[in-house]
């Protein structure tokens, strides 16, 4: 189901009111999480033991 004309137009209206993150803020907001954050445009890595698991191993860990 695609979203209707008005509500795309009303997404934008909204994202171009919302404020910017400058690169500082992420950066910030990483350091608070623990989470590093890649350049736009680098190859995303997988994490090698979420790929090790299967839905067994997940649901027996549960």
């Amino acid at each position: 189901m695609e979203p209707s004309p008005e509500a795309i137009a009303w997404g934008k209206r909204q994202a171009e009111r919302s404020p910017r993150w400058t690169a500082a803020k992420w950066r910030q907001v990483g350091t608070i999480f623990g989470v590093v954050l890649s350049p736009e445009g680098a190859p995303a890595e997988q994490d090698q033991d979420a790929d090790d698991q299967t839905p067994e191993t997940l649901r027996d860990a549960a």
